[in-house]
């Protein structure tokens, strides 16, 4: 599982979020039904929802959204994302990036946000 953290200044914190996710294709996969809102978007009120993007060079990914109701995203967990490792990946580290991402406030403004990378280890059979 991965946890997406939104850090934000005071007072700026969104009211929605789109993004994408993207991973090597060889070595993990998105699970149906696999994005959730985390704790700080569930008490906003905050809905997720997911769509996959077709493969390209090597990799794989999600496009996702945050939104609902008129309530700011405070900082912490946004949303959790869960994969499972394939049976033929191999060993490695698998890289995660969450990038493209677009923050849309109160005054409908946007600002992109900062591109977070993780990696996960990934143990051949």
């Amino acid at each position: 599982m991965l946890q997406v953290f939104l850090t934000s200044p005071a007072g700026s914190e969104p009211l929605a979020l789109q993004w994408e996710t993207t991973f090597p294709a060889d070595q993990l996969t998105p699970l149906e039904g696999g994005a959730s809102p985390g704790p700080v978007a569930r008490a906003a009120g905050k809905t997720v929802t997911c769509a996959v993007m077709p493969k390209a060079g090597g990799t794989a990914g999600i496009k996702c959204i945050l939104i609902g109701g008129q309530q700011r995203i405070r900082n912490g967990v946004i949303v959790r994302l869960r994969f499972r490792v394939l049976p033929e990946a191999p060993g490695g580290s698998a890289r995660v990036q969450v990038d493209q991402g677009i923050a849309v406030f109160k005054d409908l403004k946007q600002a992109p946000l900062k591109m977070a990378e993780a990696v996960v280890k990934v143990r051949s059979k």
